[in-house]
């Protein structure tokens, strides 16, 4: 009877669909590191540990007995990026999107078999950063000359290169050296085809640089021994001015001018103090109730004063030596809390009425500098994961008369309307990644983004204006590289969808225009199926992952899976190869 068993474990084992279900879930962004550290310390008398991925017949590492090793057939994704210690742990250094995915680790122990499931997904790198550490450099150029952040390092073919500009960490530019694949940079506004990264060294060079591109520069390069964080301050100068006016045009506006600067300079540093209003200028989102942080990153002095405020209203007021007990406004007083050491503004339950305009002003005995925060909190936040290349579309569910407003990133740049009005909280600037690549629905409000592109990642807002109220909501998107798949003829194959199909979603799948099957997250028992491929095929209920059970030839091709959510819709590409 045991031997029967036994023999029913390897049958389900074979087709794909037997587990333990998923025991961990990891995620991680592309770059890092990750540990999948199993529990054993219920199990006793271990024999052999086996870690496989995906296809389960494929072994990436093992213990057997006290003998540790990687599988001499390992595939190029995992080259010198796998560590197995004695008790199991398996780490993957620098990842990518490619490593997403069910890694199973097989318990051969005294009392039968044990399977522990790791479900790991990576993702990009996503368009805004906050947290950042690394050593720090500082530079300081002319308006109009080039300049290069040296990072003084050498790459070897598998680093992962990101920059990122400013105290929100904007995504500039990236490069995977590994994938052979062209730098990658931001097409905003700012630094239009001003930037140059050099793959053999990973430094970034900004040509014609502007007073706008003074602040902070963040590099990160990721590769399988190691990763180097480093930070740049650069302070861009006008010509002709002295260095006590650069300094007090990049810390902020003076509080006193000499009676003998001329008036042409005068004039010059007031246009220099607008741009850099602007440009310190920080957009945040927040889903409703949950609490917000509006940080200053740097630590109030003694003598140091801050004033916070809510479009024109008073919040609070602190100084350096009073910092435990700050003023208030009694408006303000219950809903929020400032932290001592920076003066860091937060709010404690947000609610729709704290979206708006917030000033901070730091007033030091030499001068004065200004941040501004534009708070945007949303009814609802969505996570969309959507494939490179497909079209996806996020669903506005708006009612007639609505007027509804599309902005994208940390500066809210526009992308569509159904109106010829401005609204308050989008950007002057249009953003082309978007140009001919998106559809207004105007009767839903639905967007549609063809096409889709890595660089679309980030943050997309809706702002809908119904008799005179404003909302918002908030869709954070992750674009992936396509998933291609490879089998050996007769082995099974999953074609995994890694997310939990809820109630309401339908899913579709197609083997180019044909359809396979379709399914319902209320139905998920009895999927509705093409006779051509009935007995062929299975659906995961859980995931709506499509399994072959025995692939030929024939099956190789390109496979679609549609979902179709409640607040998005997209189509995912796999391409498989069955050889052999």
């Amino acid at each position: 009877m045991k031997n029967n068993f036994k023999f029913f474990q390897i049958v389900l084992l074979m087709c794909g669909v037997f587990g333990a279900g998923t025991d961990e879930v990891k995620t991680v962004m592309e770059g890092e590191s990750v540990t999948l550290n199993p529990d054993l310390t219920q199990i006793q008398g271990i024999i052999q540990m086996m870690w496989r991925f995906r296809d389960l017949r494929s072994v990436i590492a093992q213990i057997d007995g006290n003998d540790t090793s990687l599988s001499p057939s390992l595939p190029e994704m995992f080259k010198d990026r796998l560590k197995l210690d004695q008790t199991g742990s398996l780490t993957i250094t620098n990842m990518r999107t490619n490593h997403t995915g069910l890694y199973k680790l097989e318990i051969n122990h005294d009392g039968g078999t044990l399977y522990l499931d790791f479900r790991v997904t990576v993702y990009k790198s996503p368009a805004v950063i906050e947290a950042f550490k690394g050593e720090m450099k500082s530079l300081s150029e002319t308006e109009g000359e080039s300049v290069s952040l040296q990072t003084d390092t050498e790459t070897h073919g598998d680093e992962l290169i990101v920059w990122r500009f400013g105290d929100e960490g904007k995504l500039i530019a990236e490069q995977d050296l590994e994938t052979k694949s062209p730098p990658l940079y931001d097409p905003d506004e700012r630094f239009r085809d001003r930037l140059k990264l050099d793959h053999q060294t990973g430094s970034l060079t900004i040509t014609n640089i502007r007073i706008t591109d003074s602040g902070v520069y963040k590099v990160k390069i990721s590769s399988s021994k190691q990763i180097l964080q480093k930070r740049f301050t650069v302070t861009v100068s006008v010509p002709g001015l002295s260095p006590g006016a650069v300094a007090g045009i990049v810390v902020g506006v003076l509080l006193v001018f000499s009676a003998v600067v001329a008036a042409g300079v005068l004039y010059y540093r007031h246009k220099v103090s607008e741009l850099l209003k602007k440009m310190t200028r920080v957009s945040k989102s927040v889903l409703k109730g949950r609490p917000v942080t509006l940080n200053y990153n740097t630590v109030i002095q003694k003598d140091d004063k801050i004033q916070w405020k809510f479009g024109e209203k008073l919040i609070a007021e602190m100084t350096g030596e009073n910092r435990e007990n700050p003023q208030w406004t009694d408006e303000f007083r219950d809903q929020m809390k400032l932290y001592p050491l920076t003066g860091s503004l937060i709010i404690q339950q947000t609610r729709p009425e704290h979206t708006g305009l917030y000033k901070l002003e730091i007033k030091t005995r030499d001068y004065s500098t200004f941040r501004v925060f534009r708070l945007i909190v949303c009814d609802e936040v969505k996570s969309v994961s959507v494939m490179k290349g497909a079209d996806v579309t996020l669903c506005a569910k708006i009612q007639t008369g609505d007027k509804i407003f599309w902005m994208f990133g940390d500066d809210n740049s526009p992308v569509a309307k159904n109106t010829g009005e401005k609204c308050e909280e989008e950007s002057e600037f249009r953003d082309d990644r978007f140009k001919h690549k998106v559809d207004l629905n105007r009767q839903t409000g639905d967007l549609t983004i063809k096409t889709i592109e890595t660089f679309h990642t980030g943050e997309y807002k809706l702002k809908i204006i119904r008799n005179g109220k404003s909302s918002f909501k908030l869709f954070t998107v992750t674009v992936s590289r396509p998933v291609n798949e490879s089998v050996l003829k007769g082995r099974p194959v999953t074609l995994n969808y890694n997310t939990v199909i809820q109630k309401d979603d339908k899913i579709q799948w197609k083997f180019g225009e044909k359809l396979i099957a379709e399914m319902t997250g209320e139905n998920r028992e009895k999927p509705q199926w093409t006779d051509e491929f009935r007995d062929q095929m299975k659906l995961n209920p859980l995931t709506g992952s499509l399994i072959i059970q025995q692939t030929r030839s024939e099956h190789s091709g390109l496979y679609k899976l549609e979902m179709y959510k409640s607040y998005y819709s997209t189509s995912i590409p796999f391409r498989l190869i069955v050889g052999g």
